[in-house]
Parts: C-alpha cells; sequence; structure tokens
C-alpha cells in the first residue's frame, strides 16, 4: 500500500514527498519509548538474575563454612590422656569450666557374657520347633550348678521356631526381637557356632530356657538355666572396675559417658600404675573457628552490600538496589550476631559475647580480650555457638524423644503431689515415661527412673551455627525466596519478550494504516493536479 503514493510522487503527478521515510519516522516515534521501556525493563531483570545467581552461590559457600565449622564439634575444653593405650579421654558434648586434671587405674574391664552352641554342619542346619525364653540379668556364680539369676529390668523375649526353623533363621529372629541381645554365625574350622551375647557388665548376662513341649533337638543344644546349661558360656558378664581419685567405681561398659560432664572416657587395658586424665581450654582452636566464620560471612555481606547499593554515592546502582528480598537477607545477616540462643544453662547467650562486633561498613570482627575474658568467666558460651545440647542435671532424668513442636529452651521439672510437672505444667504419665503436652516443651517424652525425684532441669538447645544453617537453607529451599525471586524474574523475562512481540504487530498495524492514509493523500493530491492542468488549459485557450 505503501508505494502507490511512492510511485505518483515519482511520475510527478502526486505531492512529491518521501512518503516511505515519513511512515517509518512516525512509526518510530510511536515505538521507541516503549521499545525503550521494554528493553530498559529486560536489562534489569537479566542484571538481577544474575546478581541473584552471584548471591545464592556466596550464601552456598557460607553454608558450607557454617557446616564445616558446626562438624568440627568444637567445645571450651577438650580432654586428654597421659597414655591414650590404657584409656583415652575426649569431649563428647558441653564441657563446663570445670578443670579436670585426674589419676585414673584400670582394675578390670566390662565383658559382655557370650554362649555358644555346639558345631553345626552348615548354618541351613535345622534347630528344632519350639519356643525359647530369653531373660537379661545377673548369675550369682559362673559354676555349671548350684548357682541363681536374678533378672533385671529388661523385658524377656521370646523366639518360636518350627521344624523347618534353621540356624541362620534362629539368628536374624533373635536381633529382630531385641536390641538387648545380639546373635552371630560363625565358622569354627570343623563346624557352624550360633554365638549369642547380651549387652556388656554383669547386670546383662542371659538365661535361655526351652518352652514346655519344644523339641529335643531344641532343648538339648538351646538350654542355658540353673539346672541345665547345655549352651557353652565362652565369656562370663563383667563390670569395669576403676578408681579416679582413689574413689573405687564400677560400670556395664568400657564406654563411660556419665563420670565428667561433657567428656568420655573409653577404657582399652588395665594398668597398675595410675595415669592422668585431664582437660584444658581451647581457645586458639575457637578463635580460628570463629575469624572462619567472620571470614565467610563479610565475603556475603560485602557482595549483597555492592549489588543492593544506591546510586546517590555518585556510582552506578547496584542491580538489587531496592530490592526488598536483597534488603531482607541483608537484615537477617545482621541478626547473627545478636540472636538469642536458648536451652543453654544459665542462657540465652548470643555470638558477641565472644567478642565478635559489627564494624560501621556491616562486616564483622573479632576483639580477642572480649573472647579471652568470656572463656575464663563463661566458657558455656562457647557451647551456644557451636554445639547443639540436649541434656539434663540429674542422672535420674533423660530426654527420650523431641517432640515435631518442641522448641529450644530451658525446662524445669518439678514434682507436685504424684505428678510431674514441666514449667508448672503436669506431664501425663506411662511407666516411667512422661510427656509434654503444652507449652514450647510440647511432644518432649521424658524418662524418670526415680519416682522420689523431686527437681530437675531439661536443656535442649540448637546452637547459633545450627540456627545459621537453617537460616541459609531456607533461602536456598527448591521452594525458597530467592528461587521464588528468580522464577519471577524468568517469568517477567518471557511477558518482556510477548511484550515485544505485540509492539511490533501493532506497530506494524501502524504502518499500516499510514501508508492507507497517505496512499488516499496522494491520490487526492494527484486530483487536484489534474483540475489545475485542465483549468490552466482552458484560461490559455480563452486568451
Amino acid at each position: 500500500m505503501a508505494a502507490t503514493p511512492e510511485i505518483l510522487s515519482k511520475l510527478n503527478i502526486g505531492s512529491g514527498m518521501n512518503n516511505s521515510e515519513i511512515i517509518a519516522a512516525l512509526v518510530n516515534a510511536e515505538k521507541a519509548p516503549a521499545l525503550d521501556r521494554i528493553e530498559r525493563n529486560e536489562e534489569q531483570a537479566q542484571n538481577k538474575i544474575s546478581a541473584y545467581s552471584i548471591l545464592k552461590s556466596e550464601i552456598k559457600g557460607f553454608r558450607e563454612s557454617v557446616r564445616t565449622i558446626k562438624d568440627s564439634n568444637a567445645a571450651s575444653h577438650v580432654g586428654s590422656s597421659s597414655n591414650t593405650t590404657v584409656a583415652t579421654f575426649t569431649t563428647s558434648g558441653t564441657t563446663g569450666s570445670d578443670e579436670i586434671d585426674s589419676s585414673l587405674v584400670v582394675n578390670t574391664l566390662a565383658s559382655t557374657h557370650t554362649l555358644a552352641t555346639g558345631a553345626y554342619s552348615s548354618n541351613g542346619s535345622l534347630v528344632g520347633a519350639g519356643s525359647l525364653v530369653i531373660d537379661f540379668g545377673t548369675w550369682s556364680t559362673t559354676s555349671s550348678a548350684n548357682d541363681t539369676f536374678t533378672a533385671n529390668s529388661n523385658s524377656s523375649i521370646t523366639i518360636n521356631t518350627t521344624s523347618s526353623t534353621t540356624l541362620t533363621q534362629l539368628r536374624d529372629a533373635i536381633n529382630n526381637a531385641t536390641d538387648n541381645a545380639e546373635a552371630t554365625i560363625l565358622y569354627n574350622g570343623t563346624g557352624y557356632v550360633l554365638v549369642m551375647k547380651g549387652k556388656s557388665g554383669a547386670s546383662n548376662e542371659l538365661r535361655i530356657t526351652p518352652g514346655g513341649g519344644s523339641s529335643s533337638d531344641l532343648t538339648n543344644n538351646f538350654s542355658y538355666t540353673t539346672s541345665t546349661k547345655n549352651l557353652t558360656q565362652t565369656a562370663d558378664g563383667v563390670d569395669a572396675a576403676f578408681t579416679v581419685d582413689g574413689i573405687s567405681m564400677t560400670r556395664t561398659s568400657n564406654t563411660i559417658a556419665d563420670l565428667f560432664i561433657g567428656y568420655e572416657l573409653n577404657l582399652l587395658t588395665t594398668n597398675s600404675s595410675a595415669i592422668k586424665i585431664s582437660s584444658s581450654q581451647n581457645l586458639s582452636t575457637i578463635e580460628n573457628l570463629l575469624k572462619d566464620f567472620i571470614d565467610s560471612y563479610n565475603v556475603i555481606y560485602a557482595g549483597i552490600s555492592a549489588m543492593s547499593m544506591q546510586s546517590n554515592t555518585g556510582e552506578e546502582a547496584g542491580p538489587l538496589s531496592g530490592d526488598s528480598l536483597a534488603r531482607r537477607i541483608q537484615r537477617e545477616l545482621r541478626n547473627y550476631t545478636s540472636q538469642s540462643i536458648k536451652g543453654y544453662e544459665d542462657g540465652p547467650y548470643t555470638l558477641s559475647l565472644l567478642g565478635v562486633q559489627t564494624n560501621r561498613d556491616g562486616t564483622l570482627g573479632i576483639n580477642t580480650n572480649t573472647l579471652k575474658n568470656t572463656f575464663e568467666k563463661n566458657p558455656k558460651v562457647v557451647d551456644a555457638i557451636f554445639k547443639n545440647q540436649l541434656t539434663t542435671d540429674s542422672a535420674d532424668l533423660s530426654v527420650k524423644a523431641l517432640g515435631a513442636n518442641t522448641k529450644p529452651g530451658s525446662f524445669s521439672i518439678t514434682k507436685s503431689g504424684g505428678n510431674f510437672l514441666i514449667d508448672g505444667s503436669a506431664m501425663s504419665q506411662s511407666g516411667t515415661e512422661y510427656t509434654s503436652s503444652s507449652g514450647d516443651s510440647s511432644g518432649l517424652i521424658l524418662n524418670i527412673t526415680d519416682s522420689s525425684l523431686t527437681a530437675a532441669n531439661v536443656y535442649y538447645g540448637k546452637s547459633l551455627m545450627t540456627l545459621v544453617d537453617e537460616s541459609l537453607t531456607s533461602f536456598l529451599a527448591f521452594d525458597g525466596d530467592i528461587q521464588n525471586r528468580l522464577s519471577s524474574l524468568s517469568d517477567n523475562l518471557r511477558d518482556l519478550a510477548d511484550q515485544k512481540v505485540v509492539l511490533d504487530e501493532r506497530m506494524a498495524k501502524l504502518e499500516q494504516r499510514f501508508a492507507m492514509q497517505y496512499a488516499s493523500m496522494e491520490t487526492a493530491v494527484a486530483g487536484l493536479k489534474d483540475t489545475g492542468d485542465y483549468l490552466t488549459q482552458m484560461l490559455k485557450s480563452k486568451d
């Protein structure tokens, strides 16, 4: 349509104007502002996508650093042994401020009561039909007769067999029925032997009684009672016996976690000469871990600050300038130093107590004098920063399980009449188990072995490193804020591409309309020229 007026003009019968250029200029004047807006929005969206991709990578790097620090199992004090062939003494939990310097003599190692069958031709050999009742407790002697058995509080189990039950199936049935006994099959060079063990210690020995009506094969091969011992005892159940600073004590296991709070003593062999177990401050390790945290924090904080920079500094604004999510992430980063950490004795605590402070530019630094003073006065702060905690201050009280809604905190256990209360609210009872159904402790299940207990405390704490890890993970989640923002920006880019297509289509229609209008104008101009020429000829003829 646009070519017609051009032809009329070139034949000197139209207006003589370059209509194509005029139409193109008019269309471009209409299109340019809209296209510039779309392309400007595209550039901003692309820059934000790049910025959030970088930020996501930096958050991942920060999280990896935090997890490495958390996995270091750092504590304010570390344990050591002067002779690690006799015993090791290591940090296992929150260590408190006790300075340990003790002597240790190991008199007897704990052992496990072990019973063995005679040799079978294969592990598929049949054991006979019937039942075996396995009890746990203490044998009075190791003789084959004239001894007695006293059961402990662990429930007995019954293993039923049939005429087709094999040695392997009996082993599996025992292992599946209880955690208080373990069965294995070994080849002794001539046949296959079923070996059964209780837990270590003198009070965890086994009594095995075939049920009435059991086959002779089962009865003759698996009895271990006061009157009949067809099984062979290969090891007696013995408690570990040792002295610490001249105080004699026993434990059912060689791994002892309740001697000093926060430390684990592992007995390896007996000794006649005392060795030394001790603890020492772990200041240099903690200081280095704090510096690692600060360095990783400062990288991500400086990065997000640069990307969020406003243009009023005279420099170009960052791609995330004014972005609400970027501001929220930065605000949450700043909160790490002042976040209240609950569930630790004498707490709550904050990172700033270890000398970590915020500089004027928002990055972190460390005051080593404050760190050293805290170590001297209250090293428990260290545990709140680096180590999760789930413990009690009474040997008669233990935590069996946390509930889905249990929140970190320190909980007071008291007794009122026949009821145990947690923070003043009664708990429901089932045997020795007590369950909280309200407040921050909701869902917490406690095991109270001494009904005369009057007061105790439960401490459930998530360390700062755990809280930071959870915070960063929420930002990085598949359906988290950053991923949602990236998806939104990608959708925006697709919308802008669609807007370009719509704009091109609208401009094409506008160009077509202008071409038709100018063609009509050229036709009218050509008609006027024809009329003018006719009138001119008429006037000339009259002359």
